[in-house]
């Protein structure tokens, strides 16, 4: 292209300066040019095919290439996972045998305890699966033992204390019956490892099994382990919680005993007081629509009660003004008072001073618990159950005593309330009724 441009150049210059006459050799120096760029063209044109075909052929040769690298990857990738696969299950062969290898090791472990506690040992020495077989073979031996009676020759002592030789069978390792000349029965755990006839009850159940019979029922005490001695309950009685409440818990008993005495009294004394108000003002009432009121009063004599003596006092006093009569029927009311109100508050005096002497037998019991325990400590529990006795027993008493006595003194109170009420209203019933007939007579 740099050559065509100065031969135009060239032919430019040449024109300016050359006659028309040249123009023949200029055609054809144009024409020579021409094929020399045709010819350039086709050469240029070659050698592009023969870089193209050259550049396809390495561009095949390269992707084939590629293509076997991709190949040689993906085989190694493939084998790659198949090498985490087999690490991944080898870890967890691994950690299945670690874990069993736990489990077995737990296993005669337990087994090596359970089977010290029987007096039985397995040899440490040996291989593991053969302490294993052995644990197993001891194993089923303590169960066969365990489902059948076997007896030996033993010693135990009997219900008087004395001690006994005789046949123990033993009942797995849950029951024991001794069997002796002098004595027989179910065995109880002693303490260290003795054995004592708990009740003779079972005597029956005993002499059963040494004569090898099966009894209807079988009378057994089953026990946990023969080493802690089992000692018998004995049976509560109210003087033995009265014991142990002690001295404040008697004295709980005594107020809730005369409180209970003061009630009864005082529902007696109620009823006499508060006896058919309502009777004796309609009776009184006819007899003064029909009589006089001597006749009335006379009526009021005979009948002992509240009543009578409010409404006679009013009677006597009907001539009087009103404001007179009414004074007169509140002294009259007030002298029932304390007839009406009799022990009230003794009652429930008693109801508030119970549980606050429960209360004191609580600290009391409690000072004496930790008396206790300073001296002898906290080993033996038995020590400690008197004070904690009065303690809780007081408490019990003050509360069993005060409900009661509170709602009975409110009740009664409510009852001696209702009977002031009626004789009020009684007494006004006569003033607005009879008054301006008596005042005519």
């Amino acid at each position: 292209m740099h050559n065509l441009l100065l031969l135009l150049i060239v032919s430019v210059s040449v024109l300016s300066v050359s006659p028309r006459g040249q123009a023949d050799e200029l055609e054809k120096a144009y024409q020579k040019e021409y094929a020399y760029l045709v010819a350039e063209k086709k050469a240029l044109q070659n050698r592009l095919t023969e870089l193209k075909t050259s550049q396809q052929s390495v561009l095949r040769k390269i992707k084939g290439e590629i293509d076997q690298l991709q190949s040689q990857y993906l085989g190694q990738q493939n084998q790659v996972d198949r090498t985490n696969r087999l690490i991944a299950d080898a870890s967890r062969d691994v950690d299945f045998n670690e874990n069993d290898s736990l489990i077995l090791d737990t296993t005669l472990i337990q087994a090596k305890e359970s089977l010290s506690k029987l007096d039985q040992d397995l040899d440490e020495s040996a291989p593991t699966d053969q302490q294993l077989n052995a644990a197993i073979t001891a194993a089923a031996e303590v169960i066969r033992k365990d489902g059948t009676v076997q007896q030996q020759a033993g010693e135990f002592f009997a219900e008087n204390g004395k001690h006994e030789s005789g046949t123990i069978y033993t009942i797995g390792r849950i029951a024991r019956y001794g069997v002796s000349d002098n004595a027989a029965g179910a065995l109880a755990p002693a303490g260290e490892g003795n054995f004592k006839i708990w009740d003779a009850s079972t005597l029956s159940s005993a002499q059963a099994l040494s004569e090898n019979t099966q009894p209807e029922s079988l009378s057994i005490f089953l026990f946990e382990s023969p080493i802690k001695a089992i000692e018998k309950q004995e049976e509560k009685t109210f003087m033995k919680e009265v014991d142990a409440g002690g001295l404040i818990g008697m004295i709980i008993l005594g107020l809730g005993a005369f409180g209970a005495l003061l009630a009864i009294v005082r529902v007696i004394l109620l009823a006499m007081f508060s006896a058919n108000i309502q009777g004796i003002t309609r009776k009184i009432g006819d007899t003064l629509q029909t009589g006089t009121i001597e006749n009335a009063l006379a009526i009021c004599k005979r009948n002992m009660s509240s009543a009578s003596r409010v409404i006679a006092a009013t009677l006597r006093n009907l001539d009087k003004d009103r404001d007179h009569i009414e004074d007169i029927i509140s002294e009259s009311i007030l002298s029932e008072n304390a007839k009406i109100d009799r022990f009230a508050t003794t009652i429930i005096v008693i109801a508030a001073v119970s549980p606050l002497l429960g209360l004191l037998g609580t600290v009391t019991g409690m000072i004496s618990t930790f008396d206790i325990i300073t001296e002898f400590g906290t080993g033996d529990p038995k020590l400690l159950s008197s004070g904690i006795s009065e303690a809780l027993v007081t408490t019990k008493y003050g509360l069993v005593v005060a409900i009661p006595m509170l709602l009975i003194g409110n009740m009664l109170t409510s009852w001696g309330t209702r009977t002031k009420n009626d004789l009020e209203r009684a007494a006004l019933h006569m003033i607005n009724k009879h008054k301006t007939s008596a005042a005519h007579a």
